[in-house]
């Protein structure tokens, strides 16, 4: 009976809740209940239980806590620098200073005693002598005789010294003396000098035998000793400079009126005449060509003015300006031929700032009024002669006044440039950082032609450079002249591979490329290193 009766409630139920076809009758009302407790109410179908409430959420378990992590290794120390400066030298005064320094001051002058001695005059880095044409070229045309000008630029770079020459194709007048090869001689049975061919040479009223400088043989022969000599030399890295000679009295480039008169007999006889501005040119060129790399000097006589423009302005063969060469110093009055025409004067005036005077003396001994000592001392200040040869006087040192001497002494101090460097500071603004401020100024009359540069160079205790930092390169080394010098605010890293110990901080000028023939710069200073550098400080890597 409970499972029927229970059977049937499902049944109504499951038919109510699917919503069956027909609709069950209401019940009946029920009659009115008599007046007293209200009955029970009839037990009716057991209500649905209520739902369960939703568990509680558990609550998260407590994070774990993290592990302790094992303690860092203490950081390796950072290795750094510490700085000392040095207190900089004073600039060596102009009457006391005898730096040796390549490109300035005296140079020897043809293997002959120096007119100023040492002390007087410092050791000289170049030397300088001169050829006839016919020392290098013998009898028949191409028979070279070279030997004795190699020998000559061997000697001087086993004295540590630049070479530098000129070749002659005559000498004084008056000697009869023929300076050219024979083949080109008044005698010459060669074709091109006989007829129906010009002369290659003549012979003057005043037995002076003259080349006859338009031929085109000549300039032909010329050309090829140039070429000769060029291949002889090999590197030319060590030539100082080459005069560009072969033209007038000891290849100087100049002609006396009187004594070489192309106005006279003999000379019209031959047809002779004067050298044409094309010639000199051609002479020039030769040169150029012949040494394109090495410094080149023409001479100043006002008269070859066509020839100095093109040299000057023109030419483009040489990878060095072109220098002037001053053959008569100590000779008041000689340069008025370019200042009494200030509109020339003004093509070589400022040429120092690019390339080099050099001079030599007009020669004169003890007492001598004009050329004298202090006429020459005072030409090298005012146009800036950058070194002069230290021969080519009448007088030995001790013949000379003591007022000569000062004179002939402040000269070869004075030419040329003297570099300092008046101010400097150095700091380490980190702990592995440089910092370098510098002033460098130059005392001399003349700047640096050469390519040196500058560097800052950390050593050790050895000598060793262990890093460098640029500080001046070439052309800003020639730029430096009185009254314009350079100033460097520069900071770099310090070498991190340096092991601990102490160092120094040197200011070395270096030149490059490198000379066959070692040379060094030094600074114009108090406390130079024994290599001509300056030590600013000390530096201790830790």
């Amino acid at each position: 009976m409970r499972l029927t009766t229970a059977s049937a409630l499902t049944a109504i139920v499951f038919l109510s809740a699917c919503g069956g076809s027909e609709e069950a009758a209401p019940p009946p009302p029920a009659p009115a209940p008599a007046p007293g407790p209200a009955p029970a109410p009839a037990p009716g179908p057991a209500p649905a239980p209520a739902p369960s409430p939703a568990p509680a959420p558990s609550p998260a378990p407590a994070p774990s806590p993290a592990p302790t992590p094992a303690p860092a290794p203490a950081p390796a120390p950072v290795a750094a620098w510490t700085l000392t400066p040095l207190p900089l030298g004073a600039a060596l005064p102009a009457a006391s200073d005898t730096t040796p320094n390549p490109g300035r001051g005296y140079h020897r002058w043809r293997a002959q005693p120096p007119a100023v001695p040492e002390p007087h005059a410092p050791a000289p880095r170049e030397s300088f002598q001169r050829y006839t044409w016919a020392q290098l070229e013998g009898a028949t045309p191409g028979s070279y005789t070279l030997a004795g000008l190699l020998a000559d630029r061997d000697a001087a770079r086993a004295q540590g010294q630049r070479f530098a020459f000129r070749i002659q194709p005559m000498r004084g007048y008056g000697t009869g003396g023929i300076d050219v090869p024979a083949y080109l001689s008044a005698a010459s049975t060669q074709p091109e000098c006989n007829t129906p061919h010009p002369a290659c040479m003549w012979l003057t009223e005043t037995s002076t035998y003259v080349p006859n400088w338009n031929h085109p043989y000549v300039l032909a022969r010329m050309q090829a000793l140039l070429e000769r000599v060029a291949q002889a030399l090999g590197d030319p890295s060590d030539l100082a400079w080459v005069d560009v000679g072969l033209y007038g009295q000891y290849g100087e480039w100049v002609l006396s009126g009187t004594r070489v008169d192309y106005a006279g007999a003999a000379a019209r006889a031959l047809g002779m005449a004067p050298a044409s501005d094309a010639t000199r040119r051609a002479i020039a060129r030769m040169h150029f060509e012949a040494f394109p790399t090495v410094r080149q000097l023409m001479f100043i006589p006002h008269a070859n003015l066509d020839t100095l423009r093109y040299a000057f302005l023109e030419q483009t063969l040489t990878a060095l300006p072109v220098g002037l060469r001053w053959d008569c110093l100590g000779q008041a009055g000689y340069m008025n031929q370019w200042l009494h025409r200030p509109a020339d004067w003004a093509l070589i005036q400022d040429r120092w700032q690019t390339a080099p005077w050099v001079a030599e003396f007009c020669p004169f001994g003890a007492g001598s009024a004009d050329p004298s000592a202090a006429t020459a001392a005072q030409q090298v200040r005012d146009f800036h002669v950058g070194t002069v040869g230290n021969a080519n006087l009448s007088s030995a040192w001790a013949a000379f006044s003591p007022a000569e001497q000062q004179a002939l002494a402040a000269l070869g101090r004075e030419a040329g440039y003297r570099l300092a460097a008046t101010q400097a500071s150095v700091a380490l603004p980190s702990a592995d950082t440089l910092r370098l401020t510098l002033q460098v100024e130059n005392l001399g009359n003349a700047p640096v032609y050469e390519p040196w540069a500058l560097q800052a160079q950390v050593r050790d205790a050895a000598g060793q450079v262990l890093g460098t930092q640029a500080l001046l390169n070439a052309a800003q080394v020639q730029d430096i002249i009185a009254g314009r010098p350079a100033q460097i605010d520069t900071r770099w890293t310090l070498p991190g591979a340096a092991p601990a110990g102490t160092y120094a901080l040197h200011l070395a000028w270096v030149r490059s490329p490198a000379l066959a023939v070692p040379q060094a710069m030094r600074w114009n200073m108090a406390g130079v290193e024994p290599d001509g550098s300056v030590r600013v400080a000390t530096l201790r890597r830790h």
